[in-house]
């Protein structure tokens, strides 16, 4: 029996060894994606916003709140393959009295486990309704990579149609879960213009309409946990102004908005625990398997080599 021993422990530490390395160039990959089928809802809410009122023509003081719908086109994404996922997403921001202040779609092509866009499938962007336009989309747009590191990485930005740094600066604890923290700033430039206003809601003199440069600028701060790359958490402080020879003459959008308590907190129940999950998977589970494998081998072997000696 003894001299059985041996080579059934070193059978199964190899098995153990083979089984550990599976689950990370296996199994991990196919867990590591993002998926065809999503379908997710976040809301962002900004208690103390001021906008400019087309209506009246007045900047007014409101709450504005954003939701965002995502959803997954399995049929274009199972036929673009490559690990590539293709999700449509739908932007509206509301006022406190329901009137719609803004709203966009974007369809984006994107690598299942880095979540950089990729250029494919029929993108396409959309601000007024029903006028689409095929948009090239570039850097992260939905997410950030799987096991995301402490480096900058380009973030999409709607508006201007580009992506921009966002840059590491800290770790941070998010309801019990570990986060890296990005900052996306968009310094205010000019990005579009105004159709004509009467002078005197710019505050000048004369008759004729004036057209005025419209500005943009984003701060945006990501809470991300970075074994999914999914943002937690996310903050925006933005501003818009309607500018005439580089003065700023009307407050178009100047607020700072941010996940609701319910999203961020369906957000880390979720992929809280996909994340403690992937991990086990990636390095927990195959470290364990390797080093037992190697263990009950080298058992194996040196009864094995005991064996041996002793039928001498």
């Amino acid at each position: 029996m003894r001299g059985k021993l041996g080579p059934i422990l070193s059978g199964i530490g190899g098995f153990l060894l083979v089984a550990g390395i599976l689950l990370n160039v296996y199994a991990y990959p196919k867990l590591a994606t993002a998926p065809m089928d999503q379908d997710s809802t976040s809301t962002l809410v900004g208690p103390d916003a001021t906008v400019f009122d087309i209506g009246s023509l007045t900047e007014i003081n409101t709450e504005l709140t954003t939701t965002a719908k995502t959803v997954g086109d399995v049929e274009d994404s199972e036929e673009a393959g490559d690990n590539i996922r293709v999700w449509v997403n739908s932007t509206s921001t509301k006022s406190a009295d329901g009137v719609v202040r803004s709203r966009s779609i974007e369809r984006v092509a994107f690598d299942g486990f880095t979540g950089e866009a990729v250029d494919c499938c029929n993108a396409w962007s959309e601000t007024t309704m029903g006028q689409s336009e095929e948009t090239k989309f570039e850097g992260q747009v939905f997410k950030f990579p799987f096991q995301t590191e402490k480096k900058t990485y380009k973030w999409w930005d709607g508006t201007l149609k580009r992506a921009i740094d966002a840059k590491f600066e800290r770790e941070e604890e998010l309801d019990g879960i570990n986060t890296y923290v990005f900052v996306q700033t968009i310094e205010p430039e000019i990005w579009t213009q105004a159709p004509a206003l009467p002078p005197e809601k710019l505050g000048m003199k004369g008759k004729e309409p004036i057209v005025a440069d419209r500005t943009y600028g984003n701060i945006r701060t990501f809470w991300v946990e970075p074994e999914t790359g999914v943002v937690l958490n996310r903050v925006e402080q933005q501003s818009a102004t309607l500018q005439v020879d580089g003065e700023d003459k009307i407050t178009v959008t100047d607020v700072e908005t941010e996940f609701t308590k319910e999203t961020v907190a369906n957000n880390v129940k979720e992929y809280g625990d996909k994340a403690k999950q992937l991990k086990l998977i990636r390095s927990t589970l195959p470290l364990a398997l390797g080093i037992g494998g190697l263990l009950l081998i080298l058992v194996g072997f040196l009864l094995h080599r005991r064996a041996k000696a002793s039928e001498y």
